[in-house]
């Protein structure tokens, strides 16, 4: 039994040599390729160039987008840049339309603006360049759509302004850009006035700010002075709240009426947190712009498998209609939107 159990320890010791000292695993072919010339994996996007076209990209509002376009791009390795005039000229705005296609970047992620541009968003896809619409819908041969429901989201401001007047009667001001024609404007004003017809005692007045908070003051402060019975005030534009608590502020009222405004820009940030403004409703443009240009490459390359061919066989792989909703900003999550976006354009580099 002795020898027995020496000859068993002599041969595990044996074992335990033989594999200590054998080869190691050969590493993927690829992985010494690349360890052998000192280079790195290619990405999938390299030598591919996107563009993110649409106007007034000098507003903070749209460093959510860019930021998004800008990672999804740094992900994938393809480069990226934006287009379009710094006033919301619809022209102009297809104008960029048309140069990206002649410049024949891979494809273009379009903040939807204007039914105007639809046109040239054909004749994109008619050129082989797909187009995907953020923010807001524009009938058309775009591939997909990427943004939330402008009734739904007016619809969900007016409820929230409903209960937060807590069954006080008067006037609820609704400013907007009105006059711009916007699909999406009209139909934010539309679903607030639905729901605040739920409310007994609640009339409407509709103000044009323009979009431009300076308009903004200056309209909504005429009709507070026209209707001193004012108890809540609806602001649908980016910078329109800013614009509607400086009214508010100017004509002593602050703290008696209920202000409710629309995405996340630094100023509207410190009125929330000043107790200013009530409630924001953002926009989710970040996620809209990275999910646009991460479909638009899964795309170019086929890698979207409802059929082998599906660009060649007219097939459109992609949803039509995405509803990206809205984030609801109070005083008790305020501080957690302040961190900037950051993003850089790369295409040229």
């Amino acid at each position: 039994m002795k020898k027995a159990s020496i000859l068993v320890a002599i041969l595990m010791v044996v074992a335990l040599l033989v594999t200590g000292c054998a080869a190691p695993a050969a590493a993927p072919a690829a992985a010494q390729s690349a360890e052998s010339t000192g280079t790195t994996a290619a990405l999938p996007g390299e030598g591919e160039t996107y563009v993110v076209i649409g106007s007034l990209f000098q507003l903070e509002f749209f460093d959510a987008l860019k930021a998004g376009v800008c990672d999804a791009a740094n992900s994938i390795g393809a480069k990226w840049y934006y287009a379009g005039p710094q006033e919301f000229v619809p022209d102009q705005i297809s104008q960029a339309i048309d140069q990206a296609v002649a410049n024949k970047v891979t494809g273009i992620v379009l903040h939807g603006q204007s039914p105007e541009t639809a046109a040239a968003v054909d004749n994109a896809i008619a050129a082989g360049i797909p187009v995907i619409i953020v923010n807001t819908d524009i009938p058309s041969n775009r591939l997909s759509f990427l943004g939330c429901n402008p009734y739904q989201a007016g619809y969900d401001m007016g409820e929230q302004m409903g209960q937060l007047l807590n069954g006080a009667t008067g006037k609820v001001i609704i400013s907007t850009a009105i006059s711009a024609g916007q699909p999406s404007a009209l139909e934010n004003l539309r679903g607030a006035k639905e729901a605040l017809a739920n409310y007994p005692g609640i009339e409407i007045v509709e103000v044009d700010d323009t979009a431009d908070a300076n308009v903004a003051a200056t309209n909504i402060g005429a009709a507070l002075q026209a209707n001193p019975d004012v108890v809540g005030i609806i602001g649908q534009q980016a910078y329109t709240a800013v614009g509607a608590c400086t009214a508010v502020r100017e004509a002593g009222l602050t703290g008696k009426i209920v202000v409710i405004g629309r995405d996340r820009d630094t100023a509207t940030l410190e009125l929330i947190e000043n107790g200013e403004l009530a409630a924001s409703y953002a926009q989710n443009s970040y996620v809209e712009g990275f999910i646009a240009l991460q479909w638009l490459h899964d795309y170019v390359n086929g890698d979207l498998k409802v059929i082998g061919d599906y660009i060649g066989g007219g097939v459109n792989p992609l949803p039509k209609t995405v509803d990206s909703g809205s984030i609801v900003i109070t005083k008790d999550n305020a501080a957690q939107f302040k961190e900037k976006y950051i993003w850089e354009v790369t295409a040229g580099k």
